[in-house]
């Protein structure tokens, strides 16, 4: 059986379409306004990843090109601390206080995405939008606030976000999870807290397959946390049977590598994308990529196997993600 291939999200921004882009990144032009911009620029993202060969793509995300550093400026109910500097990489995350009950009345822009999108190509049936959690990971509370009334708040906002796709023909949902994965890693969270803020958000994707993309964050091309594995996520993975279908783990850092047989410990019910194409580094040879689709498929049957980069290639420069994923396409192709 052939090894599938797929993307987690996140296309190089078109270079023909860069200035109009930054225009609606800024601000200075709307959802409405940005359309055709948009919509050019997502084509251009999923034709590049047809081109490669991908059996599944997605949209590019080219309404934001900063993972969810858009999402805070567009919510009610924050006040702007520090707003995102992009330049600024780790150092220049915003910082916003929750002052009031948050909500979205423009969205978060995954949804609008998700419709634009699939009304220029049929192909589309996959989207993401990040988990609650890492939508607030910016945000502080005031003394007298808990946090669990802006997660509640933002676990509505997912949800309205995650209906609003299902309602338009979505066939497959990630949930972006980077804060729990670096919160498991890091043990500064309990799986047991976290598992509501996985399982609710998904609750209006049933009929749908459901997925979870766990990374260990990717700004600027680094990761979130110096500490990198895989058994620290197995046991949460594993609460997870019934809640999600499939499973996405970046498996691009050495220690998460060492630690791959892991995989052969999670639930039968779920199908396993493995991260093993590095966007943080340069595009590996298919004989590498080769070989590790090799050991994964002796711990793996090949029908619950999917490969794909480590995280989204957005950030990764146009050229390399294109030799990235072909390199992919065809290490995946010899196990035709």
């Amino acid at each position: 059986m052939p090894i599938r291939t797929t993307v987690v999200g996140s296309w190089p921004i078109p270079f023909g379409q860069r200035l109009e882009l930054k225009r609606y990144y800024a601000g200075e032009l709307t959802d409405e306004q940005a359309d055709g911009v948009l919509r050019t620029a997502a084509r251009i993202a999923m034709d590049e990843q047809i081109a490669c060969g991908l059996d599944q793509i997605m949209g590019g995300e080219v309404f934001a090109p900063d993972f969810l550093h858009h999402i805070p400026p567009r919510l009610d109910g924050l006040e702007t601390l520090a707003p995102r500097i992009t330049s600024q990489g780790q150092q220049g995350v915003g910082r916003y206080r929750v002052i009031g009950k948050v909500t979205a009345p423009r969205g978060t822009g995954h949804a609008k995405a998700w419709r634009r999108e699939r009304a220029i190509e049929p192909r589309l049936d996959k989207a993401s939008v990040p988990s609650p959690l890492t939508i607030g990971g910016g945000f502080v509370i005031d003394d007298e606030r808990s946090e669990s009334g802006h997660m509640n708040d933002l676990i509505e906002v997912v949800q309205d976000e995650i209906a609003d796709m299902v309602a338009n023909g979505l066939s497959e949902v990630q949930l972006d999870a980077p804060s729990e994965a670096v919160s498991l890693v890091s043990e500064a969270r309990a799986a047991d807290e976290l598992l509501p803020l996985i399982r609710e958000p998904l609750a209006p994707a049933s009929g749908v397959t459901r997925t979870i993309h766990f990374c260990l964050g990717d700004i600027a091309r680094k990761p979130s946390i110096e500490v990198q594995n895989l058994r620290a996520l197995i046991p949460f993975i594993q609460q997870l049977d019934g809640v999600v279908e499939r499973v996405h783990v970046e498996c691009s850092y050495s220690g998460q590598w060492e630690e791959h047989g892991l995989l052969a410990e999670l639930p039968d019910s779920m199908q396993i994308i493995a991260g093993i194409a590095d966007v943080k580094s340069k595009p590996a040879p298919v004989t590498e990529l080769r070989e590790k689709i090799e050991q994964l498929v002796d711990i793996i049957p090949p029908e619950r196997l999917l490969v794909s980069t480590s995280c989204g290639a957005g950030r990764v420069p146009h050229d390399e993600a294109i030799r990235l994923m072909r390199n992919l396409v065809k290490a995946a192709e010899m196990f035709s």
